[in-house]
C-alpha cells in the first residue's frame, strides 16, 4: 500500500509539472468544538498564495456547522449536512489591455512590452475583490473496513462586491494627437503621454454546485492517513456547466485526537474570475476538543 500510494503521489506531481507551470499554497488553521452530539461547529482561517508563492492570491476567515442527520448502528453508514459562511480578500493583479488593432499584439504583456514597440495601452492597477460565500452541503459516508467512500454535494452561493481600481491610460506621442488636451500629460523623458482615470465594476452574485466524491484509508500501525478526492465545479447560472475540476490526494494525521493536520497537492485544470489553475501544495491545522 505504500509503495502504491508513492508511486500514485509521484504520477500526479508529473502530470501537473508537464500540464500547469503555476504552483500555489493554500494554508489553512482552524478550530472545532463539538456542541451536542452530532453537532460540531468550527472557525477557519485560509491564506493562499499563487504565480510560483510569490503573490498572495486571498485570505479569508469563515465559520461553519456540521450536523450529523442519520447513522447506522454499526456506525459504516453516515449523512451530515453543513452550513458555512466565509469572509473573503482576493487580490487581483494588474493587467494591461492593447488599445489599437495591429495583427501579433496580445493583452496583459508586460507594460514595457507596449512601451519599447511604441503601442498606446491601458494599465489596470491592482486592487482588493471583497467576496461573501454561503455554502451548505450534505455528504453521505460508507465505512468498508478500513476503507472510506464518502459523496458531497454543496450549493455555494457567492456576493461579490463592487470594486473601484485606478486605470493608467498611456499614448504614444504620434506626431498628430495633441493629447494634452485630452487631459494627458507628458511623461519626462519619454514619448508617451499619461492619464489616470477611475474605474471599478459593480457588484456581482455566483451560484455554483459542488459534486465531490472521496476516499480515505486507514494504514494499521500507521500515523499517516491517505486520501484522494476529485471535485466538479457546476455553474448553476449557466445550465450547470462544468467550469472546473480539482484533484486532491494526500495524508493526514493527529496528535493525542485534538491536533490534526493534513498535507496534500491539489491540481486544478482550469482557471475562472474565482482562482487560478495550476499545482498547490495544501497545508492545514485543526486544534478539536
Amino acid at each position: 500500500m505504500r509503495k502504491f500510494l508513492l508511486t500514485a503521489g509521484l504520477f500526479l506531481i508529473s502530470v501537473s509539472l508537464s500540464a500547469q507551470s503555476n504552483w500555489g499554497l493554500r494554508s489553512g488553521i482552524g478550530v472545532e468544538k463539538k456542541i451536542t452530539k452530532g453537532l460540531d461547529a468550527a472557525v477557519e482561517a485560509k491564506y493562499y498564495q499563487t504565480d510560483n508563492f510569490s503573490k498572495t492570491d486571498r485570505w479569508s476567515i469563515g465559520l461553519s456547522l456540521n450536523k450529523r442527520l442519520y447513522r447506522n448502528d454499526a456506525k459504516t453508514f453516515t449523512v451530515k449536512a453543513g452550513l458555512g459562511y466565509r469572509y473573503m480578500n482576493v487580490y487581483k493583479d494588474w493587467s494591461t489591455k492593447y488599445k489599437d488593432d495591429a495583427d501579433g499584439v496580445e493583452n496583459k504583456l508586460e507594460p514595457q512590452f507596449y512601451i519599447n514597440n511604441n503601442y498606446d495601452f491601458n494599465l489596470r492597477n491592482s486592487y482588493v475583490d471583497t467576496r461573501h460565500r454561503i455554502t451548505a452541503s450534505l455528504q453521505a459516508a460508507w465505512e468498508l473496513g478500513r476503507l472510506k467512500i464518502s459523496v458531497r454535494e454543496a450549493y455555494q452561493f457567492t456576493h461579490i462586491d463592487s470594486a473601484t481600481y485606478s486605470v493608467d491610460k498611456y499614448r504614444h506621442d504620434d506626431g498628430q494627437t495633441n493629447w494634452t488636451d485630452k487631459n494627458y500629460t507628458k511623461i519626462a523623458g519619454s514619448e508617451y503621454y499619461i492619464r489616470t482615470d477611475e474605474s471599478g465594476k459593480s457588484a456581482q452574485e455566483k451560484r455554483q454546485l459542488r459534486s465531490r466524491i472521496g476516499l480515505d484509508y486507514d494504514i494499521p500501525h500507521w500515523k499517516f492517513d491517505p486520501f484522494v478526492s476529485y471535485e466538479l465545479f457546476n455553474d448553476i447560472d449557466n445550465g450547470f456547466k462544468t467550469e472546473k475540476s480539482r484533484l486532491t490526494a494526500g495524508v493526514e494525521f493527529s496528535f493525542n485526537k485534538m491536533h490534526n493536520f493534513e498535507v496534500a497537492y491539489m491540481w486544478q485544470n482550469q482557471h475562472d474570475d474565482d482562482e487560478p489553475a495550476g499545482s498547490f501544495v495544501c497545508l492545514s491545522y485543526k486544534f478539536d476538543f
